[in-house]
């Protein structure tokens, strides 16, 4: 097993890269202070997870190709593998994500699954909102989906 960690600093804090056998696997905010990494030799795939998110906070990169290891249960990737496919810039409720993944009487379990995502902004949690268009919960805190929103504005 091929795993690597790398941190990237970003406009809304610092992001821990996981990349496991050529598949990343998680991307997390880390609230602590991250010394940068010197004379590291990453994989091909982590170098381009760095090099597509750089490109996202510069807003050069509206889409992601990146090779996900997806985990959790069938109903946490179902959720995942819809909540790609919401476009940059746009925003969906809980319940039409819910409905969208063909679990459609699940919209309050929704939340619980986002908050098991572990591959922030790639997996865009972020962009989902309530119904009534109030921004709702995000595992970064709700300072940082507010960021994101507006960098895809």
């Amino acid at each position: 097993m091929n795993k690597e960690a790398s941190y990237l600093k970003t406009s809304i804090g610092t992001l821990k890269i996981i990349v496991k056998n050529d598949k990343l696997i998680s991307i997390n905010y880390c609230n602590n202070i991250i010394k940068q990494q010197t004379n590291m030799s990453f994989s091909e795939t982590m170098q381009d997870v760095v090099k597509q998110l750089k490109e996202y906070f510069q807003k050069d990169r509206k889409n992601f190709n990146i090779p996900l290891k997806f985990s959790g249960t069938q109903f946490q990737r179902d959720i995942y593998k819809t909540l790609i496919e919401v476009e940059y810039g746009n925003t969906i409720s809980y319940k039409e994500l819910a409905e969208r993944s063909g679990h459609s009487n699940a919209y309050q379990a929704v939340g619980t699954a986002l908050k098991k995502n572990k591959i922030a902004i790639i997996i865009p949690c972020h962009r989902v909102i309530k119904s009534d268009g109030t921004l709702g919960n995000y595992n970064g805190g709700k300072w940082r989906k507010e960021k994101l929103l507006k960098l895809e504005e």
